[in-house]
């Protein structure tokens, strides 16, 4: 199945819209019921937008869907436009895709999974200040993008710090860029006081964006099988990353290899963000799973032994199918 995607032709977009239709089709046909709490942690923006909107599980699921397939491309342009991958081919959009499916918690529309669109819209901008003697406006715009990240979903505030720290690995960070970077964080707020406040609606903001910024973690054993299915499967997917560690590095240009790092602070970032956060569903990893089908697509991509990959990949899908399809087998 990955054959079909290791090319870097336009028609692939087809293919890959139909490969993560597959992947959520038990939620697009009602199999899987929405996580309870699932925008527990959803800040002032989404509730604003979106929880007043009683959307169907059915719509949910099918317009989250059609939200991962535009991150997927997203997540392709990323890798292509920056030669992360030897070849050039649209592993990294499918292998998000099934990242970003592989649970049921993340088949349906969440502050997660609208925030992740930030990711790699940001790691865009992030890495093309390498090298580049003038940046004020890029660097204003990672703040700002990530800052707008922040009121869907506030744990997400963890990028605005790595963002920031990225901009020293990859070039010199002037102080004056620093100054913009704050700029660039403070601009989205002061407009959006300003509108607040002629609202009456300051307080209600702040009291919702520090309520769901962080939470200490109260870890508790899964009461079902499906939910423990589920923490198997992601656990797994997150695993496979990690041993991949020293492929991952194997003769990359100094350019790439600065890239690596960043998306590993993004990964770490993202997994922070999934613990410290209120609620207790797992949608919250949905903000690592960019940088996951990124590392995956190194894996996949480099090892030798294809029929192994090719296995490794249909397990995985299958493992995604059967926990998202679990209450309804079984």
């Amino acid at each position: 199945m990955l054959a079909l995607f290791r090319n870097n032709e336009s028609f692939t977009l087809f293919l890959l819209a139909v490969y993560i239709a597959v992947l959520r089709l038990p939620a697009m046909m009602g199999w899987v019921a929405p996580p309870a709490g699932e925008d527990a942690a959803g800040g002032w923006l989404y509730r604003v937008l979106l929880s007043p909107v009683s959307l169907a599980p059915t719509v949910s699921a099918i317009a989250a869907a059609g939200l991962v397939l535009v991150q997927a491309f997203a997540v392709y342009r990323l890798s292509d436009k920056y030669r992360l991958m030897e070849e050039r081919s649209w592993l990294p959009g499918a292998l998000y895709g099934l990242a970003a499916s592989c649970v049921p918690d993340f088949l349906f529309l969440s502050p997660a999974l609208l925030a992740v669109t930030i990711v790699p819209l940001g790691l865009w901008r992030l890495f093309s200040v390498y090298r580049r003697p003038l940046a004020f406006s890029i660097v204003f715009d990672i703040a700002f993008g990530f800052v707008v990240a922040t009121f869907v979903y506030p744990p997400s505030f963890w990028f605005v710090v790595i963002g920031f720290l990225g901009l020293f690995s990859l070039r010199s960070f002037s102080r004056r860029e620093q100054i913009v970077y704050l700029v660039g964080l403070i601009a989205p707020l002061v407009i959006l006081q300003a509108v607040l406040l002629w609202f009456e609606q300051s307080g209600v903001f702040w009291q919702t964006q520090w309520a769901n910024i962080f939470a200490w973690p109260r870890p508790k054993w899964p009461e079902t099988t499906s939910m423990r299915l589920a923490i198997g499967v992601l656990a797994v997917v997150l695993l496979v990353v990690a041993l991949g560690f020293n492929l991952y590095y194997y003769k990359r240009s100094i350019q790439v290899k600065k890239y690596i790092d960043i998306l590993y602070w993004f990964l770490l970032g993202g997994t922070l963000s999934a613990f410290f956060r209120p609620g207790s569903t797992l949608d919250g990893f949905l903000l690592c799973m960019p940088m996951a089908g990124i590392f995956l697509s190194y894996l996949f991509q480099t090892s030798r032994n294809n029929p192994l990959m090719e296995l490794l990949h249909l397990a995985l899908f299958a493992a995604a199918l059967l926990t998202s399809s679990y209450s309804r087998l079984f």
